[in-house]
């Protein structure tokens, strides 16, 4: 076992016993285990390892903010923030704040929910130092947003959030249920026919011997992935799941972040490269 994967285990193993310690059990139920890793792992891209990872600071928050754009590049050239202005909009696992506060500055109504105190506490915590009003934060389970009145919303948004759920799909129903007639949405959630997923399953199955010790494509994920749960899609699987909520498909793209993933290629060629085996893919949906 390679110092990566030692981490990853060691830090995925802390997190759950903290937090199973905190609140006096030794097991949980199945979204229960999902929101205990977030609570103890937030998304603040901040090394998994470090001992303090939350920002405290605008300075904080604005380093977090550049990291979550930066490293998104498909958020700055295929989504128009200028265009949400007046409208509302449901942000579904909101991590740090990000986005929504994002949304906020356009002018947008937004109400962002996540599973976990941590990012409610830092989703409100981003707008309060960052003197951005009108930011509304909600702490709910994705798979039930039975709390949040339907049809309400012009946009739904969830980036890398609902492939972390136990039952992805109910999100995906949930989400079809607060969005209005005629409104429209993005969600992205991780790509099973991406480099990533095979490339690197096969390194950790094989060369790793994480076959011989029974995982599989999707179990062996855990070893290099954050999350408890973090569920692959291919296009097929995706635009299924996606009709079977109740949307209307516009558009799959497939992106990856701006890591270079195949380091010695050519600029175009890895652009290329990202739009078809990358590791992201988001589906770009209407509600008749």
């Amino acid at each position: 076992m390679d110092e990566e994967t030692r981490n990853i285990e060691a830090w995925r193993n802390d997190a759950m016993n903290r937090t199973r310690d905190r609140l006096g059990q030794d097991a949980v139920g199945e979204n229960e285990k999902n929101r205990l890793w977030w609570e103890a792992l937030p998304m603040t891209y901040e090394d998994w390892g470090r001992a303090s990872r939350e920002p405290q600071t605008k300075e904080d928050f604005e380093k977090v903010d550049r990291h979550y754009f930066r490293t998104n590049p498909y958020l700055e050239t295929h989504v128009h923030w200028s265009e949400f202005g007046g409208k509302r909009v449901l942000e579904v696992g909101c991590g740090a704040g990000s986005a929504a506060c994002r949304f906020a500055r356009e002018g947008a109504s937004i109400l962002a929910v996540d599973i976990t105190e941590t990012a409610v506490a830092l989703t409100r915590k981003h707008a309060e130092v960052c003197g951005i009003e009108g930011v509304r934060v909600m702490q709910v389970d994705a798979e039930d947003l039975s709390r949040i009145e339907d049809e309400m919303f012009d946009f739904v948004y969830s980036w890398g959030v609902m492939h972390h759920s136990a039952h992805t799909e109910r999100c995906f129903r949930e989400a079809w249920r607060k969005m209005k007639p005629g409104g429209t949405g993005l969600v992205m959630v991780y790509h099973r026919n991406s480099l990533r997923f095979w490339a690197k399953g096969a390194a950790y199955l094989v060369l790793k011997g994480k076959l011989l010790r029974g995982d599989s494509w999707e179990s062996v994920q855990r070893h290099y992935t954050d999350g408890f749960y973090h569920k692959h899609y291919t296009r097929k699987a995706l635009t299924a799941a996606m009709e079977e909520a109740g949307f209307l498909v516009e558009k799959i793209d497939v992106c990856h972040m701006s890591s270079r993933m195949i380091p010695w290629i050519p600029d175009g060629w890895r652009r290329w490269v990202k739009g078809k085996i990358g590791w992201l893919i988001v589906a770009r949906l209407r509600r008749s």
